[in-house]
């Protein structure tokens, strides 16, 4: 009797302290990343480039599946309501864990508490360009120029409540300038609709303005963040572009990141193999030289600061929406 009292008491014992059965062999099947944006978009870009070389350091295939749609809520929903279970991750970014929902009449999701961050990826500044044919080769010359032609300029972005749109709110609310607004379906049109003539400003993050920089229809006149951007082939003086503090700009302190999180609630030993699999890739000389060709760097933060960032980006993006009163139409 006591022998068999021990038997089970040993059992619920390991019941309660074992990792679980899954995350002792995880994983054992593909892995499916979701992207919440279309094909050959920037977080399509950059998530390929982390899927090629994770395969096979987890042994099993990661599988790109793009759930484009809502900002970016659109996949970001599918991957809060999966199973926590490592085989459903999200490869997020600024727009759609954050400012996506900020805008929503509906918040789809609580980006604090509904996912489990594992990594950032990267992350990157905003580059402000316009038209190359128009008078304005810094800050100073577009304040001068817009307040001189009120009414007259309009910017482009990826549609109303997007994270381009609410960043050209918050440099118009420092500067003082008025833009009209056009939107688009998604950036790669404003971008084509500024090569065409019919946009002028468009506040953007890499890679968005590489094509428009290296035709010479666009013109990059500022930069957030306190780097300067590298030069790239078929631009020039990309790295002479000086940043929004140096042109005596405060108040747009806007950046983008990526990060891959899985749902709230998957296990902490599958987190940690992903992670330090994840941190191995980003320390990758071919990964780090992809990223440094669209002007972005590595950011392996720990978990704890991810979700850190998360929480005080949440904080901060929802201010500006309500500052500057811009929702999904």
């Amino acid at each position: 009797m006591i022998l068999r009292f021990g038997l089970l008491l040993f059992a619920l014992l390991f019941c309660a302290f074992a990792p679980p059965a899954n995350a002792v062999d995880y994983p054992t099947r593909h892995i499916t990343l979701v992207v919440p944006f279309p094909a050959g978009s920037g977080p399509d870009v950059y998530a390929r480039i982390i899927a090629d070389k994770l395969t096979p350091r987890l042994g099993q295939p990661v599988v790109i599946e793009n759930r484009a749609g809502g900002g970016g809520t659109t996949g970001g929903r599918a991957v809060a309501n999966a199973e926590p279970d490592g085989y459903m991750l999200l490869f997020g970014s600024t727009s759609s864990v954050v400012v996506a929902p900020a805008v929503a009449r509906e918040a789809p999701y609580d980006p604090v508490t509904a996912f489990t961050p594992i990594i950032q990826v990267a992350r990157g500044p905003f580059i402000l360009s316009v038209r190359s044919d128009l008078p304005i080769n810094n800050l100073a010359e577009l304040i001068d120029y817009a307040k001189r032609n009120p009414g007259k300029l309009n910017y482009g972005t990826s549609g109303p409540g997007s994270l381009h749109h609410l960043s050209t709110e918050m440099l118009k609310r420092a500067t003082g300038i008025d833009m009209v607004h056009i939107p688009f379906p998604g950036g790669a049109q404003s971008w084509t609709a500024l090569q065409s003539g019919v946009v002028d400003v468009i506040f953007d993050s890499m890679p968005g303005p590489i094509s428009a920089l290296q035709s010479g229809k666009a013109r990059a006149i500022a930069v957030t963040g306190a780097k300067h951007l590298a030069d790239l082939p078929g631009v020039v003086g990309l790295a002479k572009v000086a940043t929004f503090d140096e042109q005596g700009v405060k108040g747009v302190d806007v950046i983008f990141w990526f990060g891959i999180l899985a749902p709230a609630a998957t296990p902490a030993p599958i987190i940690a193999k992903l992670y330090t699999t994840l941190a191995a890739v980003l320390s990758d000389p071919d990964v780090q030289a992809k990223f440094g060709q669209q002007s972005i760097e590595s950011a392996p933060d720990t978990v704890g600061d991810f979700g850190q960032l998360i929480a005080q980006q949440a904080r901060h993006w929802q201010q500006v929406v309500k500052d500057t009163g811009a929702k999904q139409e």
